[in-house]
């Protein structure tokens, strides 16, 4: 935790875990390098802002409102944002007014994804777009009145966080995503569907070997190489490789 404080960047995820049958959260915290787990009895965000006090770089979220309380720079997941609009879109499909709406947005993220492929997190690439982002609120969010609940939640949604959403567009390296924080709780998803139910002590201990091997995994090292070299810091862990010798240098010269 002390080195993920230490980034300018951390992501943050959350999900369920079954405890003999009760549910619990599991919270997961990386920086791309560093994965960190923990295991609270509810959803409430009191363990992430307890882990996050006194960071000051920018923590990446999905939107679940109780985020909301940290105290910190945020940007929001673009991508829970698109897979919820595409969702209501199936729901609705015969709205017109949700396919403008929707339209819009697409209009709007669209090049912006597109410059990112090309120049990569760059703000001096990615500022232009915040003519675009004021011409949107203007005509999409601010001026217009909608008929439908389902467009007036996403009128909301973009109007609460309109700073979160665009700052990868002020500073480098700000991803639009939380892809990173995805990667590093797959495991777990997949561990739920083998096991089912854990115990809490068996959870426990899963929770930090997994945050360990997470960490390897990120870092592109061998995590039972790391456990075999009684190594306690994944840093400064660097696995011997062998070097192969060509079966040709050791071959007799034929006369």
């Amino acid at each position: 935790m002390k080195r993920l404080l230490e980034s300018p960047l951390v992501h943050a995820d959350e999900t369920r875990l079954s405890i003999r049958g009760v549910d619990h959260y599991v919270w997961v915290f990386t920086d791309g390098r560093h994965v960190v787990f923990r295991l609270t009895e509810t959803r409430e965000t009191t363990v992430v802002r307890e882990l996050l006090e006194g960071f000051q770089g920018v923590v990446v979220t999905d939107f679940y409102a109780g985020y909301d309380a940290l105290d910190c720079r945020q940007e929001k997941c673009w991508v829970h944002l698109i897979r919820d609009l595409n969702e209501d879109l199936w729901k609705f499909p015969v709205d017109e007014e949700l396919q403008k709406f929707v339209s819009a947005v697409k209009d709007l993220i669209v090049p912006v994804i597109e410059a990112i492929d090309r120049w990569g997190l760059k703000a001096k690439h990615l500022r232009r777009f915040k003519k675009e982002v004021d011409r949107f609120y203007k005509t999409v969010i601010e001026s217009r009145e909608y008929a439908l609940d389902v467009t007036k939640k996403y009128q909301k949604r973009f109007a609460r966080y309109r700073e979160s959403l665009f700052r990868f567009l002020d500073e480098d390296g700000i991803p639009w995503n939380n892809n990173t924080a995805e990667r590093a709780i797959r495991h777990l998803a997949v561990q739920r569907k083998i096991c089912g139910a854990l115990y809490r002590r068996g959870a426990v201990d899963y929770l930090e070997l997994l945050g360990i091997a997470q960490t390897c995994r990120f870092q592109e090292k061998s995590f039972l190489k790391f456990l075999l070299s009684k190594e306690i810091d994944v840093d400064r862990f660097q696995p011997v490789r062998r070097i192969k010798i060509s079966k040709a240098i050791n071959r007799e010269p034929k006369l």
